[in-house]
């Protein structure tokens, strides 16, 4: 009897412990869930708790954990989050967007944060831009504006597994060259008559030449509307930087091919003086200070250039250069003219306010206000190098002010003369190769 009392102590102990036992395995049953480990929850937990802190802490841990996907794998990364919630370990665009306009310069901010927050076109912020059709022709020509495939994009994007990325890497459109981004926002800040979006949804590219300074020379490459193409016309605006009026009336004349339509197929380098359009101030010249159109291979350069420039008074402004064609810009200009092999070179000046030609066929009388006023060639100048050398047409327009292009109106009267004499002078060039061939029979 005096034994009973331990005994129902060590009894009643026992039994707490296995008690305890019991309710330990059955927290651990009912807390893992299934498919899953201890191991598992940490990774989710490590993945919420960069999103709550990008968010302000907003969201309580329960919403984190309602939100969050319950099992994903490799193959299921790509799926639409929905529109209120981001994407796992980075906060929704609409709140990456507000941050930054709040001026958070917090150091610790993710990259996407930096991303929506830049706006000068750094290596921070590349910009995803459309890109042309696949069948080459221009989509500003079209008419579609770059929407055909958003629903494709969108139906890809809400597909699990590894079809769903193999559908959107098919579907989504590669970057545009940043070189192409940051030459568009550089031309919106400078030049009249240039709009960076519509500019950046264009069907320009990097053609790899580059300028004295290193600045790319883009071009942009318009075909024909509809049928084969009438024929090839090079543009070029912009051999003198400080008369960005040039670049404007070739934009505004773009846009008219784009709502018009064009028989045309057409190369536009809208800037091949870069350096000097983006110098502070802009500069007629190059950054080696030469004029680029004193600078073209013509006959005699060495001597007739020189005896020029004597003439002119030695003027900075008209600096021919030291070597004909050594001018980088004017390297690439030569190669474009040799591998399009175009028609017909139009090429577009300021501010004398006339209309000058050169080339064997009946000249323009008129383009828009301006008339007709033959000026003549100088040694290294593209009319001496086009139509004297390579019997190529060259039609230069001397625009009225260096810096503000014409006006709606007179854009489009200039553009229907210039199609006008482009529709005569092609007409004459297939009657010719007709009554060549014509020959030719008779002969044989």
């Amino acid at each position: 009897m005096g034994r009973r009392p331990g005994l129902l102590a060590l009894g009643w102990l026992a039994s707490l412990v296995l008690v305890a036992a019991v309710a330990v395995m059955l927290t651990e049953r009912w807390s893992t869930p299934p498919g899953g480990d201890a191991g598992d929850d940490r990774i989710a937990d490590a993945q919420r708790t960069p999103g709550s802190e990008q968010t302000g802490g907003a969201a309580s841990s329960a919403d984190a954990e309602r939100d969050a996907p319950a099992a994903e794998s490799a193959d299921t990364r790509i799926v639409e989050a929905p529109a209120s919630a981001g994407t796992a370990g980075a906060p929704a665009a609409d709140d990456r967007a507000e941050s930054a306009r709040d001026g958070d310069d917090d150091a610790d901010q993710t990259s996407d944060r930096r991303v929506a927050a830049s706006g000068d076109g750094g290596p921070e912020a590349p910009e995803i831009i459309p890109v042309p059709a696949a069948d080459g022709v221009d989509k500003a020509a079209s008419g579609d504006g770059g929407r055909k495939g958003e629903g494709e994009l969108a139906n890809a994007l809400s597909r699990e597994g590894a079809l769903g990325l193999v559908e959107t890497a098919r579907l989504s459109p590669p970057p545009r060259s940043q070189a192409v981004v940051d030459w568009c926002r550089q031309l919106d800040a400078r030049v009249v008559g240039v709009s960076s979006p519509e500019c950046m949804s264009d069907a320009y590219r990097d053609t790899g030449g580059r300028s004295v300074e290193g600045r790319p020379l883009i071009m942009r490459e318009i075909a024909a509307s509809s049928g084969p193409a009438a024929g090839r016309v090079l543009l070029i605006s912009a051999t003198h930087g400080d008369e960005p009026s040039s670049i404007g009336t070739v934009f505004g004349w773009m846009e008219l091919m784009a709502e018009e339509g064009t028989r045309y197929d057409w190369h536009v380098a809208p800037t091949l003086n870069p350096d000097g359009v983006f110098h502070e101030p802009a500069t007629r010249l190059n950054a080696n200070g030469v004029d680029l159109n004193r600078n073209l291979p013509t006959p005699d350069w060495h001597e007739k250039s020189r005896a020029y420039w004597r003439r002119v008074g030695f003027e900075k402004r008209r600096y021919p250069g030291e070597n004909p064609g050594g001018e980088p810009e004017n390297e690439w200009l030569v190669e474009q003219i040799r591998s399009f092999r175009p028609d017909v070179i139009i090429s577009l000046h300021a501010p004398y306010g006339v209309l000058d030609y050169d080339g064997d066929f009946p000249a323009p009388r008129k383009l828009g206000r301006l008339d007709l006023n033959q000026l003549g060639v100088y040694p290294g100048s593209l009319g001496n190098f086009g139509a004297r050398m390579n019997s190529i047409p060259v039609i230069t327009v001397e625009l009225d002010h260096a810096r503000k292009p014409p006006g709606d109106a007179e854009l489009k009267r200039m553009w229907r003369d210039l199609n006008g004499w482009l529709d005569r002078y092609f007409s004459s060039v297939r009657q010719a190769r007709a009554d060549n061939a014509a020959d030719s029979n008779d002969a044989g």
